[in-house]
């Protein structure tokens, strides 16, 4: 199912700064490595550590002084491209492409 058009600038954006997007990969990685990956955990984490404060960059880059950045990209928006960055990771994973 293709990503609204929300979910698709927000998954661009995020992706696009290494520091958002590095930390939250490379500890996916770490868990898939050791067997304890959770799909579930997985969106969750890159929806708070990698989405939200790109979300909110996001505001403070391109947004209106009035408008909030959670109007921008609300919570279901932010979830829709978490669970699209993580389950392309895990295909990833699944082939042996871990970050280091």
């Amino acid at each position: 199912m293709p990503l609204s058009e929300a979910a698709y600038e927000l998954e661009l954006y995020a992706t696009n700064v290494k520091a958002w997007i590095h930390p939250v990969i490379k500890n996916l990685s770490k868990h898939h490595k050791r067997g304890e990956f959770d799909l579930d955990k997985a969106i969750h984490a890159i929806e708070r550590y990698c989405l939200t404060p790109a979300a909110k960059q996001y505001k403070i880059e391109h947004g209106g002084m009035c408008t909030r950045w959670d109007a921008i990209f609300p919570k279901a928006v932010r979830l829709e491209a978490a669970e699209n960055i993580a389950r392309h990771w895990v295909a990833e994973f699944r082939l042996g492409n871990y970050w280091d």
